[in-house]
């Protein structure tokens, strides 16, 4: 059995497989890991049984512990998990593919931790904690940032001093990869389009979001750059955001560089114009009560996601379609219908009842049928993308050792 972890900042989501087929045995998360105000919730499901229950749950280490103790309440046995299964959000250009975990691997993902502060601290403690309580199942790290490592050059530098990108590695990276490169195969089967001929536009919208460009087999750009904070307007992060800022702020406040990332990182955002939330729900809610910062929040949301799918669109000389993913790009039929619209001139139609039909994790097209560019919206599966890619790996090294 192969089991798949996915760490949040306070969440940690799991998926067991039978693999190769990709029958899914139980599923579920830890989350409000480490909350004070509320007590965690674990969840565990089989296709025969739902689970859901409050624990107290400090850290992620113990959220581990807790989904094997919930296992062990299933058919399955954790003696027979024989491969694990990790997000890691930043791999920088160390890492170009789904890799074996060992000590010195482990090193090597700590020493590049700080690049992704929210993500990385807690899924190390996961690896790590994996690696003690499964030493029996093969760890395998995937990498957001590997699908983007294909971005050319000309996209993927930043117009900074040469030393800056040879000596510190300063580059655009791209995250959500995983999401991404799930998704874009699903859409080259559906459009019945090869991935070396296809050119599409996917947008991971959640609590983090990103835009990516894909053209004939290759990433072309993506709207994260260096880490995680650049591109959209998101939950709490401010996207991109004129460099000088830090400077002008830090005069007048007298906050450090490190305090300015963080409320950039968690105080900023969707959160920080509406005054409200970071849960574009109730920012939609208020809206429709004429709660005038939320408005204001919806419509600066809308007009960056046009401005990046408008851009892509040029960039790509044409585009077969566009693909909405995650929780707000799954369900969120308003978001699409805005970002969307008036753009019949471009070929592109959207058809409003499928729009407004396809949520709550419905997979479909809702673009009109003489739509020339299609929209499709693809629930992803990072989990799945995890699974495929550990196996293989596995296998291969299985393969390798057998030949040795």
């Amino acid at each position: 059995m192969t089991l798949i972890l996915n760490s949040g900042s306070s969440s940690l989501k799991f998926k067991l497989f039978d693999m190769p087929a990709e029958r899914e045995l139980a599923w579920g998360m830890v989350e409000r890991i480490g909350e004070r105000r509320n007590r965690a919730r674990l969840v565990c499901n089989t296709p025969h049984e739902h689970c859901a229950r409050e624990v107290t749950c400090a850290d992620h280490t113990q959220a581990l512990r807790l989904i094997l103790e919930g296992l062990a309440h299933t058919p399955h046995r954790c003696d027979d998990i024989r491969l694990a299964g990790h997000r890691l959000v930043h791999g920088k250009d160390l890492f170009t593919g789904p890799t074996l975990i060992d000590t010195r691997a482990l090193a090597r993902m700590a020493a590049i931790q700080d690049l992704a502060p929210l993500h990385m601290p807690p899924a190390l403690d996961v690896v790590r904690a994996s690696m003690a309580m499964l030493p029996r199942a093969l760890q395998v790290a995937c990498f957001d940032t590997t699908f983007h490592l294909s971005m050319p050059a000309h996209t993927y530098r930043y117009a900074v001093p040469q030393e800056w990108y040879s000596d510190h590695g300063v580059r655009r990276f791209g995250f959500h990869g995983l999401s991404h490169h799930y998704v874009t195969v699903c859409a080259s089967q559906r459009l019945g389009i090869p991935l070396e001929e296809l050119k599409l536009i996917t947008a991971h919208l959640g609590n983090g979001a990103s835009i990516t460009a894909f053209e004939r087999g290759r990433v072309l750009d993506t709207s994260m750059g260096f880490t995680p904070l650049e591109g959209l307007i998101m939950g709490t992060r401010a996207g991109y955001l004129d460099p000088a800022v830090l400077a002008h702020v830090q005069r007048r406040t007298g906050l450090s560089l490190e305090e300015m990332i963080e409320i950039l990182n968690t105080r900023s955002g969707l959160a920080a114009i509406s005054g409200l939330s970071r849960d574009l729900r109730t920012i939609m809610a208020a809206r429709a009560e004429g709660h005038a910062d939320a408005a204001l929040a919806v419509e600066m949301y809308v007009h960056t996601l046009r401005k990046y799918v408008g851009a892509y669109a040029f960039a790509l000389r044409g585009v077969h379609a566009v693909v909405f993913t995650g929780g707000v790009g799954e369900n969120a039929f308003e978001i699409r219908e805005w970002v969307l619209d008036g753009l019949e001139e471009m070929g592109l139609i959207l058809d409003d009842g499928a729009n407004r039909q396809t949520v709550n994790g419905r997979a479909g097209r809702i673009s009109a049928d003489h739509s020339r560019i299609q929209v499709l919206i693809i629930p992803t599966d990072e989990e799945r993308m995890i699974a495929r890619q550990a196996s293989q790996l596995a296998t291969s090294a299985c393969e390798s050792h057998s030949n040795a």
